[in-house]
């Protein structure tokens, strides 16, 4: 996998080179697999496959194609290198190398070197693996002996270069890092089991603190490059399709692709945000989520989810050897030494040496497997004096242990007790976490829930001037709930006078509260206990779409599809904001609002950038959004019943971003050659295709053109702009321009695109010489032939009047042409042809007048002169 400068990135399969640009897949197909690609310095890209090796002819956008550079008897060429101005194709027998304008150098593997491997640049040097000798440097025409300081018969699987400083993976599956000084130095990596056993085939840095490992078994491993720490592992379990990865890739926004056997998966280590919705036990179709003292809560169609941390231990049984010392008979006589020797004997048997827990693993294979319960005889010469010794014999048996040993620790979803029926919200108040549904209201307790009011529960609120749980209910009532000193709920009855389907509520100012419905807001003066007053205001909500309320700078605003609206207190009514856009779509908590205004997400208040809130152009469709009181970061839920959530405090480490680029244009159903960009009026039908690279937001990148010549102002933002159609467009020369615009609000602009329609051939310049000289031609033909053909003289003169004078009003037409309207341009032609009469009536005077007339006296300067002849025929004349 590589990346060009425009940003386009191509993958080696076995079909051809396949191409992406964020939106379109395109294949280059050739004859065989493509195993490598390579670009040089000069940003060519080189392919090396089953058929030999070419380059990557890139110069026609849209008509991209592979060119062959091998000759025919070079096959399987598995790996490609460009250093410097040199170009290096791999086989297992032979090493090509390619050099501008000069003959390829072929360095042929012989028996001492075996077959060739892996090909990798060290510092602007070029290095080889060999089956039998090593690892070679590559030095002209031939291979010479490397010291690389590595541990000897290593072979390098990968190497991967970033601000003067290498990492190289040995098969062995350690990872070196080599700086400027060229010492090599091994990177302790935190799971080195864990690459022992998913085995590491290939890796790449990300930044100068961060590389990548990919395995064969265990996805991808995220290393910290100083101390070896494992910052991340991405494989099956955390959302990478396949364990298994075959080639990785650092792109331009330090973001990896991995290629997998199903595919291509982009990791972009970055982005601030986390998936929340691929922890086991969790089930149901998501609706709500909320962080509530360091965890995390998820409500469903099938109740209310907590995520807990979850320890697996695993029982591991292992058996030690005990012994019991049997005293000899006192008739034995003992020496000293004797004596010693059975001390310590008897000090070893009773404390015996303790054992590690794998011990029974660690044992010597020769010796004899224990059972539980069986005792066997040991016997130990003792080697003291030189009387024959007595053989004491010790009983020994086995003792079965059992330990439980922490395997993994993991987060999985447990389930709420007492709660079996749809959650829709989170609430806090006082500290207090309720979780309101069809099922009721309920204050959660770990991972148990009390009820609060069991009946299905519309919205609810928790009011901060109140300090009181307010519960819209299904059946048009509202429901004020208020926490005792004792912690129990008691039920207030002071909302009884409202009867409607209330769909959102938000404190006022001071004791005030609004509950809104559908078509009608009410606001309550509240003293405490009892309602003072209420007022009902009409909304202006034409379709009875969705609302909500909130209070915001003291001020009162109502939102729905309409747009935003503020409480006018002085004139008791809700009036339009015109400095904010009409919402699409829209998420309240009843303190902030989250909106969509076509083109981008705003949060109320704040800059995109302040709130990170442009990332969540990356979803199509969402259906919950809401901010965390404590850390002010955003939960959201897609319409795919995906969970993310938005670290509001992370940076975004964002590059400029790549230029738009012109995919192609076509004339109808034909390709259009950009290189020499010149249609017909009459095939003058183009369709152009632009397109920014992008990984992160292709489909949310906005785009506007404009076509000097015709349009006068530029087009409006859209994100199908990519794609322009012109039915037709008259002669002239045009420059087309576009902007695209990316979800942080970044512009950028393609280069002018310049071209021009070309007019009828009867319009063209060409065709007004060929007329002037058939004019010209006929002028001379006429005063030739008025002496002698009168009758034809005349007709030729008509002729050519009426031909001088359409040639005339013609030229004037194309001139004077306003292109607006075509009665403004029949005017136009009409008073060309009065300001013509009078040359018309010239002309005709002119060409028509009898002998004698200064026609005549042309007509003789113009005759050939022939002697009598010719003066007969002038007095016959």
């Amino acid at each position: 996998m590589i990346q060009d400068d425009h940003g386009v990135i191509y993958f080696a399969t076995r079909r051809g080179v396949l191409e992406f640009d964020g939106r379109n897949w395109d294949l280059i197909s050739t004859n065989g697999a493509v195993y490598s690609l390579q670009q040089d310095d000069r940003k060519n890209i080189y392919w090396s496959g089953s058929s030999g090796y070419g380059k990557v002819d890139t110069n026609v956008p849209g008509d991209h194609k592979l060119k062959t550079l091998s000759a025919q008897n070079v096959t399987d060429v598995f790996q490609n290198l460009s250093v410097r101005d040199r170009l290096y194709f791999v086989t297992e027998q032979a090493l090509y190398i390619e050099t501008k304008n000069q003959p390829a150098i072929i360095i042929k593997a012989s028996n001492l070197t075996g077959s060739f491997g892996n090909i990798f640049e060290l510092f602007g040097k070029v290095y080889i693996n060999t089956q039998h000798a090593g690892i070679y440097k590559v030095e002209g025409d031939k291979l010479v002996n490397a010291s690389l300081g590595l541990p000897a018969g290593s072979e390098v699987t990968f190497c991967s270069g970033y601000n003067n400083s290498y990492i190289l993976g040995l098969a062995t599956n350690k990872v070196i890092l080599i700086g400027e000084n060229l010492h090599p130095r091994e990177i302790k990596l935190q799971d080195q089991a864990y690459a022992d056993a998913s085995v590491v085939v290939n890796g790449s840095w990300v930044n100068r603190d961060l590389f990548v490992l990919g395995t064969l078994r265990g996805g991808m491993i995220f290393v910290e490059a100083g101390s070896g720490h494992t910052q991340e592992i991405v494989n099956y379990s955390t959302g990478l399709p396949d364990n298994e990865v075959y080639s990785l890739m650092r792109d331009k926004s330090l973001c990896v692709w991995a290629a997998h056997e199903y595919g291509f998966t982009r990791v972009a280590p970055y982005l601030p945000f986390r998936s929340f919705s691929h922890y086991s036990g969790l089930s149901g179709n998501l609706l709500c989520a909320m962080s509530f003292e360091g965890s995390e809560y998820v409500g469903t169609s099938l109740g209310l989810f907590k995520l807990e941390k979850q320890d697996t231990y695993e029982e591991i049984t292992y058996y030690i050897e005990v012994g019991t010392n049997n005293r000899p008979s006192p008739s034995a006589k003992q020496t000293p030494a004797e004596t010693e020797t059975k001390k310590s004997s008897s000090a070893t048997q009773q404390e015996p040496k303790k054992k590690g827990l794998l011990y029974f693993f660690r044992r010597k294979r020769d010796r004899k497997e224990e059972r539980p319960g069986n005792e066997t005889t040991t016997s130990a010469k003792e080697n003291a004096g030189t009387s024959s010794p007595k053989t004491i014999k010790a009983k020994r048996r086995t003792i079965k242990k059992t330990e439980r040993v922490l395997r993994s620790s993991q987060y999985v979803y447990k389930k709420i007790q007492g709660i079996d029926a749809k959650v829709t919200q989170l609430l806090q108040l006082d500290g207090k976490l309720i979780a309101a549904g069809l099922a009721g209201a309920f204050e959660i307790h770990g991972l148990n829930a009390s009820p609060i009011l069991q009946e299905p529960v519309l919205t609810g609120y928790a009011s901060s001037n109140l300090h009181a749980l307010l519960l819209s209910t299904y059946d048009s009532k509202v429901r004020a709930f208020e926490l005792t000193p004792d912690g129990k709920w008691s039920s207030w009855n002071f909302l009884e006078n409202i009867d409607d389907r209330i769909d959102a509520m938000t404190d006022g100012v001071g004791q005030e509260l609004w509950l809104c419905a559908l078509d009608k807001a009410y606001r309550l003066d509240i003293s405490p206990g009892e309602v003072k007053n209420i007022q009902t205001l009409t909304i202006d909500n034409p379709t009875f779409n969705s609302i909500t309320c909130l209070r915001w700078k003291n001020e009162i605003l109502l939102v729905n599809d309409q747009g935003f609206q503020r409480f006018n207190r002085k004139k008791n009514v809700f009036e339009r904001v015109d400095s904010l856009p009409k919402p699409v779509h829209y998420f309240s908590d009843g303190r902030n609002i989250l909106f969509n205004d076509h083109h981008t997400w705003s949060l109320l208040g704040q800059k995109a950038e302040q709130s990170n809130s442009q990332l969540l152009n990356l979803f199509q469709n969402l259906r919950f959004i809401t901010i965390d009181q404590s850390s002010q970061d955003l939960w959201v839920i897609t319409e795919d019943n995906e969970l993310y959530k938005f670290y509001n405090k992370k940076i975004i480490p964002y590059e400029a971003g790549n230029q738009p680029m012109l995919r192609g244009v076509r004339n109808n159903d034909a390709t259009v050659d950009l290189l020499n960009f010149e249609v017909e009026e009459n095939k003058s039908a183009l369709t152009f295709e632009v397109i920014q690279p992008d990984y992160l937001a292709s489909r949310a990148i906005e785009y506007r053109y404009r076509l000097a010549g015709l349009d006068k102002d530029w087009s409006d933002w859209s994100a199908t702009n990519n794609l322009v159609n012109y039915p037709y467009l008259p002669s002239d020369d045009y420059e087309f321009m576009v902007q695209s615009r990316d979800i942080f609000g970044k512009i950028h602009e393609l280069p002018p695109v310049v071209f021009e329609v070309l007019p009828p051939y009867w319009q063209r310049p060409w065709f007004y010489a060929l007329e002037i000289l058939v004019f010209s031609g006929f002028v001379v033909l006429s005063f030739r032939l008025s002496s002698r053909y009168r009758i034809i003289s005349r007709l030729l003169s008509l002729l050519t009047i009426v031909m001088f004078i359409q040639f005339i009003q013609t030229v004037a037409g194309e001139t004077f042409e306003t292109k607006a309207s075509p009665v403004t341009d029949f005017f136009i032609q009409v008073v060309i042809a009065f300001l013509i009469l009078p040359i018309e009536e010239y002309l005709r005077n002119l060409m028509l007048r009898s002998a004698g007339s200064p026609a005549t006296r042309l007509h003789r300067l113009l005759e050939p002169k022939t002697g009598n002849t010719a003066g007969k025929e002038d007095d016959q004349s």
